[in-house]
């Protein structure tokens, strides 16, 4: 039995992006970690026509974790992301382009294992993909890593179209998609580039492909030159990119390589940025070459417990067994996965944020997939199997019985990943809704945050028009606060104390507004 594939990718697809808007819990799910907000805000800003927005008066008052607010407000991240997801941010739909990667990677993934293996196992790994924890945890969120994980499927994908025609078009196609990966996530995608590179370069040098090389470097090239671009039109200098220039201000230490940079940064962090850094610090102090062997055991023994904990230990020996049966493009993209891996290991990061390897996480699904039909080719040649030849439903029975456990096992961890969601969200939910009770149209709430806040759970909000804005959510400065209150204009003062979760007029700060 074959599968019409286009057809078949398409359902794939379909199911895919269905399953995640589930998962996210809301029609218009919001984003929730600092991450996700940065890179939502900078979105907005592209819808808006701009590279970036005005600076707001008193920057310090709206610091955000990842957002510069000086000498303009932009993410401190490459573009390429952004950029995407301002399509689905200028119709209203901010989840919009994040779905449709979700559905173009599951697509892709689909169509590149049954090109290297079967139908079967391709619907395998498309199972046991879209029931990966790692998968949920971060696929129902605004992340970098959908795009930079689509790009590595276009790559495949085209890598394997241009080795199979040598037409031009699939090596141009090989170079747009690292390249606007590089302009999302530069060190995932050098990462990334260095097997396929190698492979490219000796096929080229092989068969004196040297022209069509060159305009696939060329290719490659004009994308990459969207950094210099971004970086002048937000630092306003070509040569300092946003992150270079938010690493400098803040965060001198949160770079690759080994040990901590003593440098002190040039701006105060906000409280609730500080509670959020200092584990960065800690991370960056135990990251040194002695270190490395314990790190990175350390890394792959999460990787590995979030994987396959509970139900899902069931496929670790069919993972195992995988290995066994791999043939040279599976090798490859497990070559792949690995040079992401050990890219990594240059940069200083909590062992729990597996985010960062979200790219290499589906070949790890099909290594269970091949294990799993590596196992049911072996029970039928010794026949404890009834033999699917003549594609008899009899012979069918196993595969399908076996794909209905996955989807099982998959619909346990969408069901588990939607509670978990949910319970993230819940805190900003609370509070947007308290915001939205509001008696009064305009106001600027600061937000006192109590001790020990959660990493990574802010409400401070920047916005691309903030003059337009009624609602101000701003830090709390203390005895600073009255320095915010001439800008802004007609709003009341309010204050939010994350303890007890109340919001009430700030008395303190009536009248201290100029005449």
């Amino acid at each position: 039995m074959s599968f019409r594939p286009r057809e078949t990718a398409l359902v794939v697809a379909i199911v895919s992006a269905i399953a995640v808007w589930w998962v996210w819990a809301a029609i218009d799910p919001a984003p929730l970690v600092e991450d996700e907000i940065s890179y939502v805000l900078q979105s907005q800003i592209f819808a808006s026509g701009h590279w970036t927005a005005p600076s707001p008066p008193a920057p310090d008052f709206f610091q955000q974790a990842h957002v510069l607010t000086i000498p303009a407000v932009a993410s401190k991240y490459p573009p390429g992301h952004a950029l995407l997801m301002s399509i689905g941010t200028w119709l209203g739909a901010r989840a919009l382009v994040p779905l449709l990667l979700t559905g173009l990677t599951g697509a892709l993934l689909f169509l590149l294992v049954r090109r290297i293996s079967n139908d079967w196992v391709a619907l395998l790994t498309s199972i046991i993909w879209l029931g990966d924890p790692i998968n949920l945890r971060f696929r129902a969120g605004y992340y970098s890593e959908l795009t930079s994980e689509a790009m590595w499927f276009l790559s495949w994908w085209s890598l394997l179209e241009w080795r199979e025609t040598r037409r031009t078009r699939w090596l141009l196609a090989v170079a747009a998609s690292i390249g606007w990966g590089a302009i999302t996530r530069p060190l995932t995608m050098l990462a990334f580039a260095v097997p396929v590179g190698m492979l490219v370069i000796r096929d080229v040098a092989r068969l004196r492909l040297w022209k069509d090389f060159g305009l696939a470097v060329a290719l490659g090239t004009v994308i990459l030159g969207v950094i210099p671009l971004w970086s002048a039109q937000t630092t306003g200098s070509w040569r300092v990119t946003p992150l270079a220039l938010y690493s400098h201000d803040y965060l001198p230490y949160d770079k690759p390589g080994f040990g901590v940079d003593s440098t002190p940064p040039a701006r105060k962090l906000s409280p609730v940025n500080e509670v959020t850094y200092a584990g960065f610090f800690d991370e960056h102090v135990r990251h040194t070459p002695s270190n490395l062997p314990r790190i990175a055991l350390d890394r792959l023994r999460v990787i590995a417990g979030d994987e396959w904990s509970g139900a899902r230990l069931v496929l670790v020996p069919f993972v195992v067994l995988g290995l066994f049966a791999l043939n040279a493009e599976a090798v490859f993209a497990l070559a792949c996965a690995l040079a992401l891996f050990v890219g990594y290991l240059s940069y200083g990061h909590w062992s729990r944020w597996t985010l960062y390897y979200f790219e290499a996480m589906p070949v790890l699904s099909l290594l269970a997939a091949l294990g799993v039909w590596k196992a049911l080719t072996y029970l039928r040649a010794r026949g404890r199997l009834p033999n699917a030849d003549g594609g008899s439903t009899s012979g069918r029975a196993p595969t399908l019985a076996t794909a209905a456990l996955l989807m099982i096992l998959t619909g346990y961890e969408l069901h588990t990943w939607r509670v978990i969601r949910q319970g993230v969200a819940l805190w900003d939910t609370r509070f947007r809704a308290l915001v939205g009770k509001l008696p009064m149209h305009e106001a600027v709430i600061f937000v006192h945050y109590a001790p020990g806040i959660v990493a990574h759970q802010t409400v401070i909000t920047n916005s691309p028009h903030l003059s337009d804005e009624p609602i101000w959510i701003v830090n709390d400065l203390g005895p600073r606060n009255t320095e915010l209150m001439r800008y802004t204009g007609p709003r009341i003062p309010l204050a939010f104390y994350e303890k007890g979760e109340r919001l009430e007029i700030d008395r303190s700060l009536i009248g201290t507004k100029p005449k």
